[in-house]
């Protein structure tokens, strides 16, 4: 069988507690994301979001599809959180595999390997539907506020050589406590 973890020194040592029942790959975080140069959402469409293949994981993905292809089944086990989630369904998407799992670690110790390996289910749809919806506000806030913010701050603070990215919850948050004090 085929398993997908995040971080490649979890890899290794996972790899090493399993005994080598399992092929252990990396996927280093997120495989896909809203396009660089474009917002991504169809906001006349129910906000549907377009995720690409990141650059970076092209190779990745190659590897994916040749390892999984062949494989018994495809365990994904990456970190339970939200998106830790989305990373599974991501990767998920990309697998020609019809015997796709979930798995969690809790503690990456012999025990708590053994114990998640035991423990499959499917991938949470909520917590990838709310890392979504994080991206999307990130995405909606940030990608109108940030070229007012390199406007104004590289106009007015010349040491400012970079670009700026306003894209976090943080102005989320922010623009909602604008609109709720203009309330």
């Amino acid at each position: 069988p085929l398993l997908i973890v995040e971080s490649p020194s979890k890899a290794t040592t996972i790899s090493r507690h399993l005994g080598g029942e399992y092929e252990v790959i990396a996927s280093v975080g997120h495989i896909k994301d809203l396009p660089k140069n474009e917002l991504g959402i169809d906001i006349e469409n129910d906000f549907k979001i377009t995720l690409k293949v990141l650059p970076k994981k092209n190779s990745f993905i190659k590897e994916l599809k040749r390892l999984s292809k062949d494989a018994p089944s495809v365990v994904l086990a990456t970190d339970p959180d939200r998106e830790g989630e989305a990373i599974a369904a991501h990767i998920a998407s990309e697998v020609n595999n019809e015997n796709v799992e979930r798995v969690q670690f809790t503690e990456i110790t012999k025990a708590g390997i053994q114990e998640g390996i035991k423990t499959r289910h499917p991938i949470d749809e909520k917590l990838v539907d709310a890392q979504t919806t994080r991206r999307i506000i990130d995405r909606l806030v940030g990608y109108k506020i940030s070229p007012v913010l390199w406007s104004t701050l590289q106009h007015n603070m010349r040491f400012v050589k970079t670009t700026l990215s306003a894209g976090r919850v943080q102005s989320a948050a922010v623009k909602i406590m604008i609109d709720r004090e203009r309330e």
